[in-house]
């Protein structure tokens, strides 16, 4: 026979879900500074939608700091954003490099 879970335990597992959820959401919202917002990994994985290995990768790369506290990670939501910005795309530059590109091609072509 499997396991029968009653459907008010499953009921009453999905509340205490949808309550840290909201915990967590609340936690990052009182506090406005994001030098005191800490994301754990878990966190930072949901937030890009990475697997472990990338944000291990990421890590690995130095492409974001992070702490460690007794094999745990964390991160400051400071340095998400400074990540961020980081790896933004500028669109204006882009257009200028590839126009450039284009312009350089044609020139050693001819």
């Amino acid at each position: 026979m499997k396991d029968f879970k009653h459907p008010f335990l499953e009921s009453m597992s999905s509340l205490e879900n949808k309550i840290d959820q909201l915990v967590k959401e609340y936690r990052v919202r009182r506090i406005k500074d994001p030098e005191f917002v800490i994301l754990d990994n878990s966190d930072f994985m949901e937030m890009f939608r990475i697997s472990a290995k990338t944000a291990q990768n990421w890590r690995d790369e130095g492409l974001i700091e992070y702490v460690q506290v007794k094999g745990k990670i964390y991160y400051k939501l400071k340095e998400v954003q400074k990540f961020l910005e980081r790896h933004k795309k500028n669109d204006a530059l882009e257009q200028l490099i590839s126009a450039e590109g284009t312009v350089c091609s044609h020139s050693v072509v001819h």
